[in-house]
């Protein structure tokens, strides 16, 4: 697509450039809040669940640690195991206070360890416990999380201490005395995971769901029962550990003891800087909008508005109007090219008037020409005349002064040799250095070297007023004139040379010489003939450069062109 006009082009760059910086700062954020997203939230969720089932492995581990004490093999149980066959109630009651003691100091080492008691299944009564136990508490009604032979670990659920209403994990272990009596164990330990849980992701306000499941993926303990049942089976992909379900994301661990902790987050909590951060891009994609359409709008005025006063500027000049005027856009830029166009106005009214200068020159050096050569018509009739009279009276140095004569004011008014080359102009130079040297007394060396160039055309009576300078103006008595002419063909020029040995000029009338516009003082004398060959070389050429002047007073007068070998 070709945009041609500048608004179009300034529309497309705008454009172009609003949509790349949006898009790189719409890429840029969302790679932040996404690579935040992951790094923050995944973290917290892999972190806070890894360190939920480690406390629970650990927790658990410590309950079957001090339930195995308790067995009739272990230093507590051995104790309860002899009570049952103590005799006297003084027996038993010293050893009731030891199981008791020896409950408590094996509790010690484990300050989360709540209620430790044995439990009589039979009567719905516990026998020795370290802590009172809850009027209520059944064993039997515990949910239960996995069976292992003849241990059950039980998922959290509310303390059996009576003075307690926190949640704790526990263990229960079926024993059997030496008098044949089954007993259950328990043990419970508090966990605050829940409580970590709370820290972590309430502070985000991501409600999170927790549970425990079993090898065939069942509900086993749920902290929100209205979105996921204890019971229900869940269909997790067990080769990852982490995915999606029912709007949830997921994420699990497995325990060293055979169950697996699974966190859920809403996918639309998981997912709320995202949506803020569609909204918010949203937003900016119309505010960049505005901007743009604001930009453009301030551009049309910037750019365009001068740019029309500047069409309009252009419009009267090509119709003829140089009337300057002062234009103060607010732009530097603009003012600037308006003071310019005035500039350019000023310089284009100066170039007409030195045309129309040029042009009243012209003019005149046609009329001085015209005055020159005073009615030639009549005077070269006149001297074909006295030439057939001199051959009539055999008088031939004036038949040969009139035909040389003849020939000059033929070739000036272009009667003969029509096409002008160098090789005419110098057999005219020729012809008039030799009427001239039976008025002056003078000698001129003429070196010409041959060649092709000879035959190059070139403007007519170039070399002609040139030599009457040097003749009528520059020569003393018995003075030279040296005239050289040769070609340098690398360089395609002809250089011509006319030299005298005369009087020479001081610097202000060299001055005046090299100045053509200052040469119309004098209608017939020295200048007249410059001007004429300056204008022919002009004309000609197309150059103003191609005569030179160098003359010192008492040295002489040396007058050069450097001719091309074309013209234009």
């Amino acid at each position: 697509m070709k945009f041609k006009t500048l608004k179009q082009r300034l529309i497309f760059t705008l454009t172009i450039g609003m949509l790349m910086s949006f898009m790189l700062m719409a890429f840029t954020s969302y790679n932040a809040i996404y690579s935040m997203q992951q790094n923050k939230i995944n973290t917290s969720i892999v972190s806070a669940l890894e360190r939920f089932t480690d406390q629970c492995d650990r927790d658990y581990y410590n309950l079957m640690q001090i339930t195995q004490q308790m067995m009739p093999q272990g230093y507590v149980g051995s104790d309860v195991d002899g009570y049952f066959f103590a005799d006297q109630q003084f027996d038993k009651a010293m050893l009731s206070r030891r199981i008791s003691n020896n409950i408590e100091m094996l509790t010690y080492s484990y300050p989360n360890v709540q209620l430790v008691m044995y439990y009589n299944p039979k009567d719905n009564a516990p026998l020795f416990s370290n802590l009172p136990p809850s009027e209520d508490l059944l064993l039997q009604h515990l949910p239960s999380l996995k069976q292992n032979l003849e241990i059950s670990y039980q998922p959290p659920h509310s303390s059996g201490y009576r003075f307690s209403g926190g949640q704790v994990i526990s263990v229960t272990r079926d024993a059997v005395f030496s008098n044949g009596l089954k007993l259950v164990l328990y043990a419970e330990t508090k966990n605050d995971m829940g409580e970590n849980f709370d820290d972590i992701f309430g502070s985000q306000h991501m409600p999170y769901i927790l549970l425990q499941i079993d090898k065939n993926q069942q509900i086993k303990y749920s902290s929100n029962s209205n979105v996921f049942k204890v019971g229900q089976t869940l269909n997790l992909d067990s080769q990852k550990p982490s995915g999606t379900i029912e709007g949830y994301i997921w994420n699990r661990k497995d325990s060293h003891h055979g169950f697996t902790n699974v966190l859920l987050l809403p996918i639309s909590s998981y997912n709320r800087e995202l949506y803020a951060w569609r909204t918010n891009i949203s937003l900016i994609a119309i505010f960049t909008l505005l901007v743009m359409v604001v930009t453009a709008i301030m551009l049309h005025q910037l750019i365009y508005k001068p740019l029309y006063i500047f069409e309009e500027e252009m419009e009267e000049l090509g119709n003829g109007n140089m009337t300057m005027v002062d234009y103060n856009t607010g732009v530097e830029e603009f003012d600037h090219m308006f003071d310019q166009f005035n500039a350019m106005k000023m310089r284009i009214q100066t170039l007409m008037q030195d045309i129309e200068n040029k042009e009243r020159q012209r003019h005149k050096l046609e009329i001085e020409k015209l005055s020159y050569q005073i009615n030639p018509h009549f005077l070269m009739n006149a001297l074909n005349s006295a030439h057939w009279m001199a051959v009539m009276h055999q008088q031939h140095d004036i038949d040969s002064y009139i035909s040389k004569l003849n020939y000059i004011l033929s070739y000036s008014l272009g009667k003969s040799d029509q096409d002008t080359t160098l090789r005419t102009e110098i057999k005219m130079l020729k012809t008039y250095i030799e009427l001239q040297k039976t008025r002056y007394d003078f000698e001129a060396c003429i070196n010409i070297e041959e060649g092709d160039y000879l035959d190059i055309c070139v403007p007519r009576l170039i070399l002609q007023p040139l030599a009457e300078n040097a003749i009528c103006h520059g020569l003393d008595e018995n003075g030279i004139l040296n005239i050289d002419i040769s070609a340098d063909y690398s360089d395609k020029i002809i250089k011509i040379i006319i030299a005298d040995n005369g009087k020479g000029l001081d610097k202000q009338a060299l001055e005046a010489l090299l100045c053509p516009n200052g040469l119309d003082e004098d209608s017939f004398g020295q200048g007249i003939g410059l001007r004429y060959v300056y204008l022919m070389l002009e004309s000609f050429y197309g150059r103003g450069d191609l005569m030179h002047i160098e003359s010192e007073p008492d040295m002489g007068t040396k007058v050069m062109l450097v001719l091309p070998f074309q013209g234009r």
